[in-house]
């Protein structure tokens, strides 16, 4: 009976290394995706205070008038998070409800329409 209890751990063992080796390779791609994610963070942040040099420039708008229509925008969700959030819709062609992060709907196939310049699939 040793034998089979030895042969048993060692499978388990090397089950247990199996799915190891598998996690690290999922944790390296997470890595890679994180990343990729925090470069295009530091682009869009470096993308956004150049409009808003050009922009205070250009105009009378200041720090305070940015802040405000942040606080406003913050909130069309309801709620002060600190986010873009939109809401679930409801797609206008089968009335069902409609993902914001798919310019299709899942039941119809139909495409959303595009209310603002800043409607894409994330």
């Amino acid at each position: 009976m040793s034998m089979f209890w030895r042969l048993h751990q060692q499978r388990q063992i090397a089950e247990a290394a199996s799915t190891a080796s598998k996690g690290a390779s999922k944790v390296g791609e997470v890595q890679r995706d994180l990343r990729g994610l925090e470069d295009r963070v530091a682009q869009l942040s470096l993308v956004c205070s150049a409009m808003w040099s050009l922009i205070q420039e250009q105009t009378d708008l200041t720090e305070e008038d940015l802040m405000e229509r942040v606080k406003e925008m913050d909130l069309q969700d309801g709620v002060a998070d600190g986010k873009a959030t939109k809401k679930l819709g409801r797609c206008p062609h089968c009335g069902r409800p409609m993902s914001a992060r798919k310019q299709r709907c899942l039941y119809c196939g139909k495409d959303r329409p595009k209310s603002s310049t800043f409607d894409s699939t994330v």
